[in-house]
């Protein structure tokens, strides 16, 4: 789009005769904005406050003259390069004219002024003014095009930055997802299958306790599996978008004590103690289903890694904004090694039970992911041979009268 360039010009003159007569010159000759000025010290608050493109500024003024005016004029950085044409009275002895120079003044006319001579110089003057004001447009015009492609080559590296994490997530879940399919889901079908086979074809040959134990093992062996196929089922569903998350406000206690009576049997199994200690009335905003994986999970994960005789349990709190639930065992603990990559896909920090239950650590990643869509934290704290105590940390909502 074209710019009509419209020269601002200020003229100063002390003699408002002197002002007319420039005035109705420039009009007759030129489409400019014009502004007056009586006084140098009028001249600078105008300049001050607008841009000012040329300068037709008469010597001799009362109080500060066209000389010191100048000079202040070429001293401040944002008007030193506005051009100043003096006019003043006939000077054989062209002293003004040095003096005019040395102020930093652009031409120097006398009075009374030619008026040919002077539209030819403005012309010249003004076509230097409107080059330079449409080189500066064009350049303005090429920086801003500049700074509108930088910025989209950023968004599109910041794009491609994430399509690249997206991908390498992705690619290390369906590592995951294969390797859980290809081994650890096939071991315990491979158990059961085995057990049963003999129980099938040799049953009688087995006293009564011998089959019991066959069919304990059968039935833990099927327990696990069906633990690691709803951890599964849930986990491809958060990577392909479709689990359902519905958030509500609900209180923590009741969830838990639930939960607690699910997984009792396994630690009775175990010689496993359970231990509770609920504060009443902690109240959190959250996805309840999400919620219950999350600490069936841990439970489950602190009765697996607990020797027979020892202890799980499970305490909550409020802290400071937050509710925060403090799953505790006496198990094995975790190396320092692994403990920093328990949450991490692509990782491979599985290990057995106490009792041989083989174990993926899609679980603690499960609940990684379902803590943080709930926006929780959860952390864990752990040294091998003195158990370990995971935290998980979800905002709480604090009813108002």
């Amino acid at each position: 789009m074209e710019v009509q360039f419209k020269p601002e010009i200020l003229l100063v003159d002390d003699v408002e005769h002197n002002l007319f007569t420039l005035r109705t010159l420039i009009e007759n000759h030129f489409e400019a904005n014009l502004s007056e000025a009586t006084s140098g010290e009028q001249v600078l608050r105008i300049i001050n406050d607008r841009n000012v493109d040329l300068i037709l500024m008469d010597v001799m003024m009362p109080g500060m003259d066209g000389f010191e005016t100048a000079r202040l004029i070429k001293n401040r950085p944002k008007t030193s390069n506005i051009p100043i044409i003096f006019i003043s009275a006939y000077d054989p002895t062209q002293k003004l004219l040095e003096k005019g120079i040395a102020a930093g003044g652009f031409d120097y006319l006398t009075k009374p002024i030619d008026d040919n001579q002077l539209v030819y110089r403005l012309k010249m003057y003004l076509r230097f003014i409107q080059h330079e004001f449409m080189m500066n447009m064009h350049l303005r015009e090429l920086n801003q095009k500049l700074i509108e492609e930088i910025e989209e080559r950023k968004a599109t590296e910041q794009t491609l930055q994430v399509s690249q994490k997206e991908l390498w997530t992705a690619n290390a879940a369906k590592d995951k997802f294969f390797s859980i399919i290809a081994h650890d889901l096939r071991n315990p079908f491979n158990a059961i299958i085995g057990l049963t086979s003999i129980l099938l074809d040799e049953y009688d040959r087995f006293p009564a306790d011998k089959q019991k134990e066959f069919l304990r093992n059968i039935k833990s062996s099927a327990s696990n599996t069906f633990r690691l196929l709803q951890n599964l089922l849930e986990w491809s569903q958060t990577q392909t978008g479709r689990i359902t998350f519905e958030p509500m406000k609900f209180e923590i206690g009741p969830v838990i004590t639930e939960i607690l009576e699910l997984v009792r049997p396994s630690a009775e199994n175990k010689n496993i103690r359970l231990e509770m200690a609920l504060s009443e009335g902690l109240t959190v905003f959250a996805d309840m289903n999400m919620f219950g994986t999350v600490i069936r999970n841990l439970l489950q994960n602190g009765i697996k890694f607990t020797q027979p005789g020892g202890w799980v349990g499970i305490e909550t709190c409020r802290a400071g904004s937050t509710v925060e639930i403090s799953i505790k065992d006496t198990g094995v603990g975790i190396s320092p090694d692994k403990l920093n990559k328990l949450f991490m896909i692509d990782a491979n920090v599985a290990s057995n039970g106490t009792e041989g239950e083989e174990g993926t650590g899609l679980g603690l990643i499960l609940c990684h992911e379902f803590i943080e869509k709930n926006k929780g934290q959860i952390r864990v704290g752990s040294r091998p041979g003195a158990g370990s105590t995971f935290v998980v940390a979800l905002p709480e909502v604090v009813e108002t009268l």
